[in-house]
């Protein structure tokens, strides 16, 4: 597996760390990476697929998404469908301490949001004059970057807490609903297409929303959930390893063992014949 993570100092001036970059299907880094600086894409055309460890998310115009440090993700094209992608890279440094406050309250966590038409209009005026400012780094430049970075973070910040607010009014039973209904058919495949739909959103709304309610992702959260399910019924069933993998919606073995040593530390029959044996 790829682990590079990108250094700030090899992409940016060390006194003024911002960088400003387009993305199209011509132009992106399919290989899994991560970097030290924070990351904020914006969707301005077309449609593309996002990676961001183990959560594949298509885009459209007008998704705004942050990648937080270190985390691993990588882009690619749908089909080889077009698309323009602005990607606006920055060292938290570069704020004063008031400031990193904002950047921390929306970028603590991979975001991804749709935002309002309204937003959708300021935030591609601001990204225009980031661009026009990078360019041409006319007297005082910096000073204008780092105001037009103040007017996106509080934007971004602004949608966050209306998704929040949105969440408080009645997302979040949906979403308790939705967990309820993935206990109680754990051995059914389980999609976020799926999810998503039992609440009428977009996956990728509903992908989001997920995180704000639960602070995991979608994916992560059914994850532990069966192999939570598959520990208990180990310890206290007589169903066999191949059977308790079938209880808890494994298809492949690999991929349950696999799963399974990373949370437990053992394989499964391990798991089980150690209680079996310390209970005797």
């Amino acid at each position: 597996m790829n682990t590079t993570v990108f250094q700030y100092k090899d992409f940016m001036q060390e006194d003024f760390p911002i960088k400003f970059e387009v993305r199209t299907e011509t132009n992106y880094n399919q290989v899994p990476h991560g970097h030290e600086f924070l990351q904020i894409c914006y969707v301005l055309t077309g449609v593309c697929r996002h990676v961001v460890e183990d959560q594949q998310m298509d885009l459209q115009r007008g998704d705004l998404f942050s990648i937080p440090t270190s985390t691993m993700h990588c882009f690619m094209p749908i089909e080889e469908q077009a698309f323009e992608l602005v990607q606006l890279d920055f060292m938290p440094s570069l704020l004063e301490e008031n400031i990193k406050e904002l950047s921390k309250i929306s970028l603590s966590c991979p975001l991804l949001i749709n935002l309002s038409p309204r937003s959708q209009i300021v935030i591609e005026r601001l990204v225009e004059d980031i661009k026009s400012e990078l360019d041409t780094k006319d007297a005082y430049h910096q000073y204008a970057v780092r105001a037009d970075l103040l007017k996106f973070l509080v934007m971004i910040t602004r949608e966050v807490r209306g998704w929040a607010q949105q969440a408080g009014s009645g997302y979040v039973q949906a979403i308790r609903e939705v967990i309820h209904y993935m206990e109680q058919h754990i051995d059914k495949p389980l999609t976020l297409k799926d999810a998503a739909a039992r609440v009428s959103v977009s996956p990728n709304y509903f992908s989001s929303l997920f995180k704000m309610v639960t602070g995991v992702t979608f994916s992560g959260y059914l994850s532990e959930l069966r192999l939570r399910k598959a520990g208990e019924l180990l310890l206290q069933s007589d169903l066999s390893v191949g059977e308790v993998m079938e209880a808890v919606g494994y298809m492949h073995t690999g991929h349950f063992f696999k799963t399974f040593k990373i949370k437990y530390g053992v394989t499964p029959y391990a798991y089980k014949r150690n209680h079996t044996n310390s209970g005797k």
